[in-house]
């Protein structure tokens, strides 16, 4: 029987949540089978914040308030959603006709989109301060009734009555919208819109990884290079130059990402082992092999300033569970012992144990029919922490910059 789950959709930030879960699944290797995704998206947030999975292009963060400027002319807050909606779709055809293609969202499915790029969006907005609103239809919702308090105080007879209407929710230095925004609309970012993203964003992303590097371009990150660039925060050229703390958040993130592949590995030798399938056992036998002796893990743990780790986990993170944490610190002292992974019982008892606790009985060590339909390999993917739609985003405002 197929596998599948609900929520209940209270807000914007939790829909967007649920999607970014539910896209992780679509994408090979990165399902979280351990249950370390909230270490991951917490190391994420410290370097990129505002990022998302989900994301594509970073002039998408114009489009929206530009589209939410045009539909807020419309009569009633629910007039307004209805046409906000509607400009949404239209930008669709606008970028096709514009001859962007990669990135679109809504390129392939049109009117039957389900995730408007307004859902995708919209945590972004508020977290790098270009829009003050907790939703559309609040911001709608602001918009008339900062009109009918305009009309009113138009007719007042003191004149203070003037000066006290709340604002419009949106950044009051916003780009002027291009007039070919619904006809023929590009990812490209002109040079002023590439000073604003570039200044909005430093503003409120002070002492993270992402303002050094706009404001430090360096030589591996750039859309010239076709993707043969930096694979992951750690690979950028010019880190000597950062100041010691985000340096420290990185190399925890390297560390980390290093060592956790040790245990997802593990977890795909055991199930293939209990599988049965001699041919899957083969290739996940080799390649742990190969990691522990090219990466050298027990190396890597003991060189690790683990109580920074943490500390920054806290400081980051509070509500971290402590089962995460428990597992995690397990693992590191298994691996720092330096035993053969691949023959550890204690290793594969480990993950099984906890998988079981993050899906019950539906844990694939514990659930044959579970096991059966295990495709033969799952969360191999290494952690490169919202990595490449960050260097996405980098590559728009230097090219922005270059074309100046």
């Amino acid at each position: 029987m197929t596998s599948s789950f609900g929520w209940l959709d209270n807000d914007d930030a939790q829909r967007r949540r649920m999607i970014e879960i539910v896209e992780l699944f679509r994408q090979p290797g990165t399902v979280d089978e351990l249950g370390i995704g909230s270490i991951r998206d917490t190391l994420a947030n410290a370097m990129f914040p505002g990022t998302s999975t989900l994301h594509t292009r970073l002039r998408y963060v114009l489009f929206l308030p530009w589209l939410m400027q045009r539909a807020a002319t419309k009569r009633t807050p629910t007039e307004m959603a209805a046409e906000f909606r509607e400009l949404e779709f239209r930008l669709i055809g606008s970028l096709r006709a514009g001859g962007e293609d990669e990135g679109v969202l809504g390129n392939v499915a049109g009117r039957k989109l389900k995730r408007l790029p307004s859902v995708v969006y919209w945590s972004v907005l508020g977290s790098w301060g270009i829009v003050d609103s907790s939703s559309s239809d609040a911001y709608f919702r602001r918009q008339h009734d900062m009109r009918s308090l305009a009309q009113r105080a138009a007719a007042a007879d003191d004149p203070e009555a003037r000066e006290i209407l709340p604002t419009v929710g949106l950044d009051p230095h916003l780009p002027v919208v291009p007039s070919d925004l619904l006809s023929a609309a590009t990812f490209a970012l002109s040079a002023q819109e590439g000073d604003y993203l570039g200044d909005r964003i430093v503003s409120a992303t002070e002492g993270s990884l992402l303002a050094w590097l706009i404001r430090h371009q360096p030589e591996n990150v750039s859309s010239a290079l076709d993707g043969a660039g930096a694979a992951a925060p750690w690979e950028i050229a010019n880190l000597s130059d950062l100041d010691s703390v985000t340096a420290q958040t990185i190399e925890h993130a390297r560390r980390f990402s290093l060592l956790v592949h040790g245990a997802a590995l593990v977890y795909n030798l055991g199930l293939a082992r209990k599988a049965r399938r001699e041919d899957v056992v083969e290739r996940h036998h080799a390649a742990l092999t190969a990691w522990q002796q090219e990466e050298d893990p027990a190396r890597t743990v003991a060189g690790w300033d683990r109580g920074g780790f943490w500390a920054l986990m806290a400081d980051q993170n509070p509500r971290l569970r402590s089962l995460t944490c428990t597992f995690v610190d397990a693992w590191l002292d298994l691996v720092a012992t330096g035993v053969d992974l691949s023959t550890s019982a204690d290793a594969e008892h480990l993950v099984a144990t906890r998988e079981r606790q993050i899906k019950g009985p539906r844990a694939r060590f514990y659930n044959q029919s579970a096991l059966d339909i295990w495709p033969g390999s799952s969360g191999l993917g290494r952690l490169t922490y919202r990595w490449n739609e960050t260097r996405s985003h980098l590559e728009d405002l230097y090219d922005a910059r270059e074309a100046a």
